[in-house]
């Protein structure tokens, strides 16, 4: 008599077995950004490489994010998922053979980041999309906020590991954990089952299918309105995260920067915990409005004073209420879009997230050093103007963040007070399955699982 085969997790059950696997792969991945990070740094002593490490971290991810819609929304997410994850610890496991070997060089990196990079494009949409499929309508805000915590919580528990990683086995051995890591996430998906959206009835061209999500996304303003103000909150972000570092150096060590960062880290998980054990506000605006204004704030404190607790306090308070702010702004998404659309349109949410990350990054580091630095310094440009809040090394900084906190606080105020904004929702609510079959609405209910 055979033994009785174990049926797939499904629901919610499934949602919570991916989500698992997803945080240990993420974290792995969180070690390998570091080490490699550590490792050019320490090999080149070069800022054009290193500026160049950072650019194949990013953009592979924003290009292949616009072939990845089209694809998540005609194929099995599952297998999407599953191919996603051996695909990127492939350049993984080329590098360690390279670095046994002693043949590692700057550009065997750049070409894994790439692919590395262009694998998880396909990730998180993924992922993103599977969530509404997996989840009761009213576990979605708790959904979305542990969906935050897995990008969030590498920020943290990375770092501290992979330094002692470094330390103590070297960065093969990061490299083979990220690995392991990937196994971890192949094998928890080979054991859920993650329903599929009813297709579009006509089968048509990958570049139709992005035109038609494209379109979808175009003919509902307030998803515009959302892609938009997200991109600037990702940009202001950047901002802070890149300029709070030349601040600190101005007064501290790099010891000091590395408290300031793990701050960062730390509110953003406590960001996206509040958002998973609480669901987050009804209407989701209203977190997405707070967030906003709570970041502004936030971004403010860290520009007043050259102070090592003052801007800990201050990333950490804009971290967490970023943290909240995105959040809200998927669970819009995941609770408006149309099933067959989430791929593509958690894809464009994707670019937009990635794109503004990196020119944000770029342009910081440029303004501060061709134009706001020189200007605070004494007898610059500035200096006599905005004296009250000090000159020399660090201030240029300090005044971007400022403006930085006041463009946020006034997207915030622009968003609580206009009532098409800050009514988004009941405007999607009209049609917030437009177009869907019916074959979609069963295979919705089907693939919720239950509230418990």
């Amino acid at each position: 008599m055979s033994a009785p085969t174990r049926r797939p997790f499904e629901g919610q059950e499934a949602f919570w077995v991916l989500w698992a696997g997803l945080l240990v792969s993420f974290t792995g991945s969180g070690l390998t950004r570091f080490g490699v990070s550590v490792w050019v740094f320490q090999e080149t002593r070069d800022p054009q490489a290193f500026a160049a490490l950072l650019f194949f971290a990013v953009f592979p991810i924003a290009l292949g994010s616009l072939v990845a819609g089209p694809l998540i929304d005609r194929w099995d997410r599952r297998t999407v998922l599953i191919v996603a994850n051996v695909v990127a610890s492939i350049p993984t496991l080329a590098v360690v053979v390279l670095l046994w070997f002693g043949d590692l060089q700057l550009w065997h990196l750049y070409v894994a980041l790439f692919v590395n990079g262009l694998a998880n494009a396909f990730v998180l949409p993924a992922f993103d999309s599977s969530i509404r499929l997996l989840v009761a309508p009213r576990r979605l805000g708790q959904a979305s906020g542990y969906a935050q915590l897995i990008q969030t919580l590498g920020l943290v528990i990375a770092p501290p590991i992979a330094g002692v990683l470094m330390l103590s086995l070297g960065l093969g051995a990061i490299f083979l954990i990220d690995a392991l890591t990937a196994a971890v996430a192949v094998a928890t998906l080979l054991v859920v089952a993650i329903p599929r959206p009813a297709p579009d009835t006509a089968r048509t061209s990958l570049w139709q299918e992005f035109v038609l999500g494209l379109r979808y996304v175009a003919g509902r303003p307030p998803f515009v309105f959302l892609l938009v103000h997200l991109g600037v909150v990702v940009f202001a972000s950047a901002f802070t995260y890149a300029l709070s570092g030349p601040i600190v150096l101005s007064f501290g060590d790099e010891g000091t920067i590395g408290l300031v960062y793990a701050a960062y880290g730390v509110g953003s998980v406590v960001g996206a915990l509040v958002i998973g054990v609480t669901g987050g506000t009804r209407p989701r605006m209203h977190g997405i409005v707070v967030g906003a204004f709570v970041m502004s704030a936030g971004t403010v404190l860290t520009s007043l004073r050259p102070d090592a607790l003052w801007i800990g306090l201050g990333v950490f308070v804009a971290g967490m209420a970023q943290a909240v702010l995105i959040a809200s702004d998927r669970t819009i998404y995941q609770e408006h879009v149309a099933l067959r659309m989430l791929g593509r349109v958690f894809s464009f949410r994707s670019v937009i997230i990635t794109g503004s990350q990196a020119f944000g990054l770029l342009t910081a580091g440029w303004l501060a050093a061709q134009v706001f630095e020189p200007a605070m310094m004494p007898g610059g440009a500035l200096a006599e103007r905005l004296a009250m809040f000090g000159t020399g090394p660090g201030r240029g900084s300090a005044i971007m963040l400022l403006g930085t906190g006041a463009v946020l606080g006034c997207l915030a105020l622009t968003a609580a007070v206009v009532p098409a904004i800050r009514r988004l929702e009941s405007r999607l609510d009209a049609d917030a399955l437009a177009g869907t079959t019916p074959a979609e609405a069963r295979s919705t209910r089907d693939g919720r699982g239950s509230d418990d």
